[in-house]
C-alpha cells in the first residue's frame, strides 16, 4: 500500500499539482498527534485548505469542487 500511495503523489506532483507524502518515523500519539505533526509542516501552514483522508478512504473525483465553494462561503 505504501508503494502504491508514494507512486501516485509521485505521479500527480510530476503534472505541477502541490501534494505531500509524509510518513512520521515516531508512531506515538496515535493519529491525533500524526494529524498535529501534519498540519505543524510549513506547506500545511501556507494552505487555506487541507484535506486529510484515510488511507482506506476514497473520496469522489468531485470532492474539491464540491467542498471548497462551501468552506469558500461559509468560512
Amino acid at each position: 500500500m505504501q508503494e502504491l500511495v508514494e507512486f501516485e503523489c509521485k505521479d500527480w506532483a510530476s503534472k505541477k499539482i502541490t501534494i505531500k507524502y509524509d510518513i512520521r518515523e515516531c508512531r506515538k500519539g496515535y493519529k491525533a498527534e500524526a494529524l498535529k505533526k501534519g498540519m505543524e509542516h510549513s506547506y500545511a501552514q501556507q494552505c487555506d485548505y487541507v484535506a486529510i483522508f484515510d488511507a482506506d478512504f476514497q473520496p469522489e473525483p468531485d470532492f474539491l469542487l464540491k467542498t471548497i465553494p462551501f468552506l469558500v462561503h461559509n468560512p
